[in-house]
């Protein structure tokens, strides 16, 4: 069982994308530490560099995850309202989660930040969230079934290849 986090769910600014990629940064470095072979096999920072947060920054579409006594951002998640790789579902109201990080040194975090975006979901009318987590990646895949996201289908993009995955909000 999850303990209470002391974080807010918000919108990020522009000002909050270098504390973000850091993240990013962060994880990928952490992955090539564990021996786990995911953003860090596949020049993540090239297919998202710094502009590309900053894009969904200053369009609205950036969240994080900020520790309410420091202020520290320590998780982060792109929401989209549409998504090519569920163009079978198009017609449905539902957020696309896409590029979600936690800071490794934060357990917990993860969690709170989908349950705080299934709220989040509800309020804005949606009736799911989706996401897509690679084919080959059986810990990610479990952790997502834990939280409730079941499998719907597959997906490809270009050499990746993934699993969708959706949670009724």
């Amino acid at each position: 069982m999850e303990t209470a986090m002391n974080f807010v769910f918000r919108k990020a600014a522009e000002e909050d994308v270098p504390e973000i990629f850091a993240l990013y940064e962060k994880r990928i470095a952490w992955m090539e530490e564990k021996g786990l072979r995911q953003w860090n096999a596949t020049d993540y920072l090239t297919v998202y560099p710094r502009s590309y947060f900053q894009t969904q920054a200053a369009e609205g579409r950036l969240y994080g995850a900020e520790d309410r006594e420091t202020g520290e951002i320590l998780g982060a998640v792109v929401l989209l309202s549409q998504d090519d790789r569920w163009a079978d579902r198009a017609g449905e109201p539902a957020y696309y989660v896409h590029n979600l990080v936690t800071d490794a040194a934060a357990p917990g975090v993860g969690g709170w930040m989908l349950g705080e975006m299934e709220i989040f979901a509800r309020k804005a009318g949606k009736t799911a969230l989706r996401l897509d987590c690679a084919v080959d990646n059986a810990v990610l895949n479990d952790y997502y079934a834990s939280h409730g996201y079941r499998e719907a289908g597959c997906c490809a993009d270009g050499a990746y290849r993934g699993i969708r995955r959706e949670k009724r909000v």
